[in-house]
């Protein structure tokens, strides 16, 4: 059950905020730690969201694109921003986005007060009035799988990248292959190619784009995986939760699968892809320093809102002959090892060469263990999709 008015920022404190300033009990309000996840809620539940309010964390640039995103999508909702101090010349453009009011939370609860009693009678007011039933959404909603590591020399972009061909084969359908890496990103040398596009382009399409045009805007790569990133460039400004947002459901919609290697930071573009993200698999090797980063990583991405039952363990060079073994590694984190990748020569030898193992070395142990992991991504995802793609829920919590 989606709650009426949703709080939005990674601290549930502000929750509680707004419990006190509407006499209503903290669970009673609703949760989603980032914009791109307040949009997905607004995508699945439509009018049942009759108020976003965004805590003092939330950027500037978010808020706007989040305000903008729900005057598109279900214009009878209304968003509050709640700042500690607001710079110069942002008001007019939050306005201009469609915010409904600006908070100043120094003042203390009675201003928050007021405005969301004016947001949810404005609210009620104007579906009372339209008999609107909400936004319908006709969106294809394929699956993203994120292959992240919170240090370096895991295999995270070696896996991506063949994972992404292994799935393209399997599916027999393209498979977007998403850099995260906006300064210097490693995946289309795996294939011996460049970005042909930044990945700023894709910002720029608005609703509903045309499912043609987003294939276009990569760059094929082998054995039909379509790669998405940006060209090398130290200087490249970040991209913002919602813009992210914006680049993520422009692929779901026009592929059955994305992959995403992510970086290995909790920057504000890496955390939106995991709010849209099905599946979130962490890569650890056998070796101490590996599962205690994987361990704080866990708790990191459950601190800031990621459930649990989201996040996949996988194995890389797992037959390393070391004093843990994978057991060790499921006791130790408590979670069940989902795919286990074997070393082997032909890795370092693949890379090397711009090679793709994958689809150069078939009958490779290395090969069939991505094999066996593509192909229980999609006996999942087939035989449970609405489970993994039920957006909002995977997003807050009551």
């Amino acid at each position: 059950m989606t709650q009426p008015v949703i709080a939005v920022g990674t601290h549930q404190t502000f929750r509680a905020t707004l419990a006190r300033a509407l006499d209503a009990k903290p669970e009673e309000i609703g949760w989603a730690q980032s914009v791109t996840a307040a949009e997905e809620i607004l995508g699945a539940a439509g009018e049942a969201v009759e108020v976003f309010v965004l805590s003092p964390e939330v950027k500037e640039p978010d808020a706007i694109g989040l305000a903008e995103f729900v005057t598109r999508s279900s214009p009878t909702t209304a968003v509050v921003v709640v700042h500690d101090l607001l710079r110069n010349g942002s008001l007019p453009a939050l306005i201009r986005a469609g915010v409904r009011d600006v908070v100043d939370l120094s003042k203390g609860n009675e201003d928050l007060r007021d405005a969301l009693k004016r947001a949810l009678e404005w609210c009620a007011g104007l579906r009372s009035a339209s008999g609107n039933g909400g936004p319908s959404s006709g969106e294809r909603r394929g699956y993203v799988i994120s292959i992240f590591s919170t240090k370096g020399g895991t295999g995270k972009t070696f896996l991506a990248c063949n994972l992404s061909a292994a799935i393209t084969a399997r599916t027999n359908e393209r498979t977007a292959l998403l850099d995260l890496d906006l300064n210097l990103g490693d995946v289309f040398a795996y294939f011996g190619a460049e970005p042909s596009r930044p990945l700023r382009d894709l910002v720029a399409l608005e609703d509903g784009p045309d499912r043609v045009a987003v294939p276009e805007m990569g760059t094929p790569l082998l054995g039909g995986v379509i790669g998405f990133g940006s060209p090398p460039d130290a200087g490249a400004k970040p991209i913002g939760s919602e813009a992210m947002g914006k680049v993520l459901r422009a692929l779901r919609s026009s592929f059955a699968y994305t992959i995403v290697d992510a970086t290995s930071d909790y920057s504000d573009h890496v955390l939106a892809a995991f709010d849209l993200s099905d599946m979130i698999c962490l890569v650890t090797g056998l070796d101490v320093i590996g599962v205690r980063h994987m361990s704080l990583g866990m708790q990191t991405l459950e601190n800031l809102g990621v459930p649990r039952d989201r996040l996949r363990v996988v194995l890389n060079r797992a037959d390393s002959k070391v004093d843990l073994s994978p057991g060790d590694i499921e006791r130790v984190l408590g979670i069940r090892v989902y795919a286990a990748i074997p070393s082997s020569v032909l890795v370092p030898r693949s890379i090397n060469r711009s090679s793709l193992l994958w689809l150069h070395e078939p009958r490779s142990s290395v090969a069939k263990s991505i094999t066996a992991f593509a192909d229980r991504i999609l006996a999942q995802t087939r035989t449970t999709p609405n489970a993994l793609a039920a957006g909002p829920n995977r997003s807050w919590r009551k």
